[in-house]
């Protein structure tokens, strides 16, 4: 594996910056994405505006009426969650039982059986984060199984890039896209024994993004799976029993045909056509790690996109993609919410609990009759001297 991965340690290069270019592309929606999982999930409140509440000497205090609302959408769609229907091209070469099996097949490969909740998880990306992506690859039945299943998984949304010059919802027409997966340092040495970190730099710098870091005082490296197509010219032609193929496939064919019959015809000419193969790599800083030439024609990674659109910048006429969540302008009915409620218990902490004053001389010396000013919330009569008991 490794001297197969030698062969294209040329290509780190233009990866790593193929990578970075779409992380930085996307920035502002990845701290979009955390900044409303955050507002939505865990605190309307910054950590400025704690401080401040702090100093005026206010209740640090939340009102979220957002995430009940989400709550209440996911709720509603686990009730009734989309299904899936297989109709066919040309209904008239297609038999209805095809169809059926066809579409119960696909609802077994779509269908949680993992327990992961991916269409759950992916709807709540949507709501709160703006997007989401999902991720098609096989894998085995079980880990005493041999044989090989197509399965669907989130992928977490923040830790993907893409081709930023893919202009379809789902970016599969883009030429590149990538997953990364933090790894701690000791966990990357027991999978790669053979790979040397000498020159892996661990900083502690996170303005921008890094291929290895430290966090809290751990070692980290981005292991990246690096999807990428490369196109091929193909010669395809179509025989008499109407399939189309390789005109390579179609000679291999004819010369292992072992039947008494003439093998299928070409019909018409052979015609050249463009094909897209899907290779992967994977990488980290300093090294490609492994090479291979996948079976996908299409990307691996499926970006789910809920509510975005394509703003040009006016100042260089740059055009960047802007994904808004659910929520995004609920944010100042929000804050405006927390500081009216804030405002009114602030109102109601420091209202003033004195409303009786009377001379001291004018206090009753019995016990019984001073509990009148001392408990004033208790229904009772007040009783004082008239006139100065000593004069």
């Amino acid at each position: 594996m490794k001297q197969v991965a030698d062969r294209y340690q040329s290509a780190l290069p233009r990866i790593k910056a193929s990578v970075r270019s779409a992380h930085d592309y996307f920035k502002e929606n990845f701290d979009r994405y955390n900044e409303f999982t955050r507002f939505v999930c865990e605190s309307n409140l910054t950590g400025d505006e704690v401080t401040l509440l702090q100093t005026m000497g206010r209740p640090q205090l939340e009102f979220n009426t957002l995430a009940s609302r989400v709550a209440r959408l996911l709720g509603e769609f686990a009730k009734a969650e989309p299904d899936i229907m297989v109709t066919a091209d040309d209904e008239d070469k297609v038999d209805w039982m095809t169809l059926k099996v066809v579409e119960q097949h696909l609802r077994h490969v779509l269908l949680d059986i993992d327990n992961h909740h991916t269409r759950f998880e992916v709807y709540k990306d949507l709501l709160v984060g703006g997007f989401s992506v999902l991720k098609v690859y096989t894998d085995y039945a079980s880990p005493m199984s041999m044989d090989q299943v197509i399965k669907f998984d989130r992928a977490e949304p923040t830790l993907c890039v893409f081709d930023k010059l893919a202009r379809q919802s789902h970016k599969g027409d883009g030429m590149y896209c990538a997953e990364l997966f933090p790894k701690s340092k000791d966990e990357f040495e027991v999978e790669y024994p053979d790979v040397s970190l000498s020159t892996v730099s661990f900083k502690r710098n996170f303005s921008g993004f890094q291929w290895s870091y430290i966090n809290d005082n751990s070692e980290i490296i981005l292991l990246a799976d690096y999807y990428e197509k490369k196109k091929q010219e193909k010669t395809i032609v179509q025989v008499r029993d109407g399939r189309v193929m390789e005109k390579s496939e179609y000679d291999k064919m004819v010369r292992e045909w072992n039947d008494i019959t003439v093998p299928p015809a070409i019909i018409g000419k052979p015609r050249k056509t463009i094909v897209d193969k899907i290779v992967r790599y994977r990488c980290i800083e300093n090294q490609v790690l492994e090479y291979e030439e996948t079976d996908y024609n299409m990307l691996p990674l499926v970006f789910v996109d809920g509510s975005s659109t394509l703003v040009r910048n006016h100042k260089n006429g740059n055009i960047k993609q802007v994904c808004l969540p659910y929520v995004y302008h609920a944010k100042g009915a929000q804050r405006l919410k927390n500081f009216a409620g804030i405002a009114l218990a602030n109102e109601i902490e420091s209202q003033v609990q004195h409303k009786v004053m009377v001379a001291k001389e004018a206090l009753p010396k019995e016990e019984g009759w001073l509990d009148a000013y001392k408990d004033v919330q208790k229904a009772s009569n007040y009783v004082f001297n008239a006139f100065y008991e000593e004069n």
